[in-house]
């Protein structure tokens, strides 16, 4: 009779109070677990953002220094350009008088 009665009040949405305290202490647990999560997901969006700028960074300075050389080995070019055509320049004799 008395499994009869916890049956129909199971089925009207009835649970026992060790069912009940059971679930609230379950119901906090997860609440406070949410919390870590949250503040752990938090962290790692703040570390995520950093290591972006992070890598912004470098890659700017990565563009400058490859600019810096760009223009260094450009100028280094000339300079070779320039020094080979005078070398070349003083074999030529001179055809006539300009």
């Amino acid at each position: 009779m008395v499994k009869l009665f916890h049956r129909i009040m199971r089925l009207m949405g009835y649970v026992p109070v060790k069912v009940k305290s059971r679930l609230v202490r379950e119901i906090v647990l997860l609440e406070q677990e949410n919390d870590w999560l949250l503040k752990e997901i938090a962290a790692a969006q703040d570390e995520n953002g950093s290591l972006w700028d992070m890598l912004d960074e470098i890659k700017k300075s990565d563009i400058a220094e490859h600019t810096k050389n760009k223009l260094n080995l450009e100028t280094f070019m000339d300079e070779i350009k320039d020094a080979l055509t005078d070398e070349m320049m003083k074999d030529f004799k001179p055809v006539g008088e300009a």
